[in-house]
């Protein structure tokens, strides 16, 4: 009886493992792809503006722009957002 009834709870186990695994797939792979044309458009804005483009300030506005999407910011606010932060970081790192 307790053979079938840790059986059960290991198949349940598996079970609810494999339905978060499935649903949390998608989000990840809509978030790096989103995350890939963010990092060409910020490369874009970047040499524009004939600037120096590093690989970690492009992760950074693109983190900062996926924060407020997955937090229900709209896309034209969390772009605005996004470069303001930038813009500050900019202008810090050119002071120093």
């Amino acid at each position: 009886m307790k053979f079938k009834l840790y059986f059960l709870s290991f198949l349940g186990f598996i079970f609810f493992n494999q339905i978060l695994t499935i649903k949390s797939s998608p989000e990840l792979n809509t978030n790096s792809i989103i995350k890939i044309f963010c990092i060409e458009n910020v490369k874009s804005e970047i040499r524009k503006a004939n600037l120096i483009y590093t690989e970690s300030f492009g992760n950074k506005v693109c983190d900062c722009y996926l924060k407020n999407i997955n937090n229900n910011i709209e896309h034209e606010k969390s772009i605005f957002k996004c470069k303001e932060d930038a813009n500050k970081q900019l202008d810090s790192h050119l002071k120093e």
